[in-house]
């Protein structure tokens, strides 16, 4: 029974071992031919799945095209943490430029200010970046 499985992370677990499509081929029982189809076109057997998953140490179902679903929700959840990010912190900027420019505090005060959100947000950035690294991982 053919099914479709998720190509690069075949690709990608090929690549973190540093193999050639021959020596996955040798390893799983494979052929050569039918590594080249699965990381071409997705298009596999339950027998060769069960194969590639053996030969990776891992379950089966992580080959399966709905886990990039995940991958993809990492990305969307790094993209919207950046952006509260940058959105605080353009925020914060403005709040302080209009207390400056109003008068309501000193330019020492706000420099102060401004490298106490920059550094904030930096760690911010830092943590998302992290997090998201570690959630591909």
């Amino acid at each position: 029974m053919e099914m479709k499985i998720n190509s690069e992370i075949v690709k990608d677990l090929r690549n973190q071992k540093s193999w050639s499509q021959e020596h996955l081929a040798s390893v799983s029982g494979l052929s050569l031919r039918t590594i080249q189809r699965i990381e071409n076109s997705g298009a596999c057997s339950l027998e060769s799945k069960k194969a590639l998953a053996s030969v990776f140490n891992i379950e089966s179902t992580t080959l399966e095209v709905q886990a990039q679903g995940i991958i993809k929700s990492t990305y969307s959840n790094t993209v919207f943490g950046y952006a509260g990010a940058s959105i605080g912190l353009i925020s914060a900027y403005a709040a302080i430029t209009y207390s400056l420019a109003n008068h309501q505090i000193s330019y020492a005060l706000a420099g102060s200010y401004y490298g106490a959100i920059g550094a904030f947000c930096g760690i911010c950035f830092g943590i998302i970046g992290y997090i998201s690294k570690q959630k591909k991982a």
